[in-house]
């Protein structure tokens, strides 16, 4: 059985390593092309999506193959964690109810990760923006519950609590452009525009997820579990 501590610090850190390793991996091997540019070389940080690895082909296979295998192993641990942290809400209150139907929201965000993994965008691309969609969604209203129960809850460092509302912000801001903000395919600078913003949110989470991981190390040490 994975102890609290390895499913919601140790392992969530070493995770978040090994993704950045595998993405930078697939990156390496991305054989190029942009939205705009079918035929550049190579991979562009501010023209290429992270979902470009993703594309399906012959030539690009090494890097679909590590751009989901990264998803997939985000999504797991993060199912994991989730999961886990619904124990530290064992309190018969509302916070904790609460607190745990943001859990489940974390949950349903991980599973839709290891979607986007598995739905190249250039054969199912319906199915790969709705897999986006919902992950940032899910992630967002798990946030804000998990700030708003951790708020409440004295147990729980005031902030850490606000590293959660921070980070709900911010993907409120990305879900914004995703629905308001300008399609990619309306100009190079549109794209450049929205890939920027997707880069922003990909960094955001991965710094929470860092951060929150001492949060839960000190959790599990004051309360002894």
């Amino acid at each position: 059985m994975i102890s609290l501590k390895n499913s919601l610090v140790i392992i969530p850190r070493y995770t978040i390593l090994l993704f950045i390793i595998l993405f930078c991996a697939s990156i390496f091997f991305y054989t190029g092309g942009t939205l705009h540019n079918p035929n550049t070389v190579g991979y562009s940080f501010t023209r290429n999506f992270f979902s470009d690895l993703g594309i399906l082909s012959g030539e690009n296979i090494i890097s679909v193959v590590l751009f989901a295998l990264g998803l997939l192993i985000v999504g797991l641990t993060f199912i994991l964690y989730f999961y886990n942290f619904m124990k530290l809400f064992n309190t018969p209150t509302m916070n904790s109810k609460i607190g745990k139907v943001g859990s489940v929201f974390g949950i349903i965000g991980a599973i839709f990760f290891i979607i986007i993994g598995f739905t190249p965008h250039n054969y199912v691309h319906d199915s790969h923006i709705i897999a986006v969609n919902w992950a940032f969604r899910s992630f967002c209203i798990g946030s804000i519950l998990l700030f708003y129960s951790m708020h409440k809850d004295s147990r729980f460092e005031s902030r850490y609590a606000i590293g959660y509302l921070i980070f709900s912000l911010l993907i409120f801001a990305y879900i914004i452009i995703l629905e308001f903000g300008p399609s990619p395919r309306d100009s190079e600078f549109s794209l450049i525009f929205n890939v920027i913003s997707q880069k922003i949110i990909v960094l955001a989470f991965i710094l929470s997820v860092f951060y929150q991981s001492f949060g839960n190390a000190s959790f599990i040490i004051k309360n002894n579990i």
